[in-house]
């Protein structure tokens, strides 16, 4: 065998050995990777729901004729504000004047025919007696007497409704509000069968309605089931409304009805709160979202935003066990407080939520964590 084979076989078994050797190394271990975690705490909090509503005036006023004639004037400016009591429509009086004058006239003649069947119904109370009358000439004097009282009444019944028709020829706001556009002019002929004149609706204050989902209900009233739900009960909660420009409006209202029933179409309960409107800036079918806030706290369980996360099966946290492993909990989620969301439920007071490295674990990997509250103090 040559010197050359003989190197061959050494340098192939040294390659070999090597090779063994290798593979009979361990992996190295990959470092553990460091996360920032925070805590879920429990802390007091003023509930806040936000509802779409629309404004609705408090009175709304359909102007209607009672008497028929032809119209003299309208004492208004369309889109104006009147007081209740200013006069809106003058109507041509001059036949309900004459009314009231032959229904006085009437009174009159009545009133006389009456002093004059009481003064026989006295003489014959003294006839009767002494036989100068019989019975039935009695009976006839009381029956005009009656007759005439009777009269009476009539003739003044027929003054009052004249007098209250006459009245009638002056239409007068029923409320103050703004009133709307007049579907007649001077000139026209108007009655009971015109139809609205216009229309008058209350501005200050005015109804905020807007629907309660029946979970918001529920919620709302969890913490007192053992007490009877009366409209009084709300008056803690604090109204207020937001515009559609995103401006709150400075007034604040109260809820002063609640349905007595939930619809079955839509599952909600019809609501309303009474809102201040001193300055008529708000009208009637405007639409606001309505912000109600307890004024009474309550405590709830806090986590921080950035800790949450989503995909298909809804929201959700990475949290850190004593032991470091990673682990998903599904949260259900209620309202945002600044940097903070209100958590309902899939995690519990003092639990270490994930808020740094979140892109690089997943559940059941071991990592190390550091408080995000240390890292803050060492800033």
């Amino acid at each position: 065998m040559g010197v050359s084979v003989v190197n061959k076989r050494i340098a192939t078994l040294m390659l070999g050995v090597t090779l063994l050797a290798a593979c009979s190394g361990e992996t190295p271990t990959p470092p553990i990777l460091e996360v920032v975690v925070d805590t879920v705490v429990r802390e007091p909090f003023q509930p806040i729901y936000r509802h779409v509503g629309r404004l609705q005036a408090e009175n709304d006023v359909a102007i209607q004729a009672r008497v028929t004639g032809y119209l003299l004037s309208r004492e208004f400016r369309e889109g104006e504000l009147v007081t209740a009591g200013d006069v809106l429509y003058t109507i041509d009086s001059s036949e309900y004047e004459a009314a009231l004058a032959r229904a006085k006239a009437d009174l009159a003649s009545a009133q006389a025919n009456q002093v004059n069947a009481q003064g026989n119904f006295e003489r014959g109370k003294e006839l009767l007696p002494r036989g100068a009358i019989s019975q039935s000439e009695m009976d006839n004097l009381r029956a005009k007497k009656r007759d005439a009282d009777a009269r009476i009444e009539s003739a003044e019944a027929q003054v009052t409704s004249a007098r209250v028709n006459l009245g009638y020829t002056k239409i007068r706001a029923p409320i103050t509000g703004r009133i709307g556009h007049s579907s007649a002019s001077v000139g026209d002929l108007v009655g009971p069968n015109s139809g609205n004149l216009t229309t008058l609706v209350s501005i200050d204050p005015i109804d905020a309605v807007f629907q309660v989902s029946e979970a918001t209900y529920v919620a709302a009233i969890g913490q007192n089931l053992d007490r009877d739900r009366d409209i009084r009960s709300v008056s803690r909660i604090e109204v207020s409304l937001e515009l559609t420009n995103g401006m709150t409006y400075p007034e604040v209202g109260q809820i002063y009805y609640i349905a007595n029933r939930i619809d079955q179409a839509t599952g909600t309960l019809e609501t309303r709160a009474r809102i201040p409107n001193p300055h008529s800036a708000l009208v009637p079918g405007q639409y606001v979202r309505v912000v109600l806030r307890d004024t009474e706290l309550r405590e709830g369980l806090f986590l921080p935003q950035s800790a949450v996360q989503a995909d298909q099966q809804g929201s959700f946290v990475l949290a850190v066990t004593a032991d470091g492993m990673v682990e998903r909990h599904n949260v259900a989620l209620g309202e945002r407080r600044e940097d903070r969301v209100l958590v309902e439920g899939g995690v519990d007071e003092g639990d270490q939520v994930i808020v740094r490295g979140l892109q690089q674990v997943r559940p059941g990997m071991v990592v190390q964590s550091k408080s995000i509250a240390g890292l803050e103090q060492q800033d």
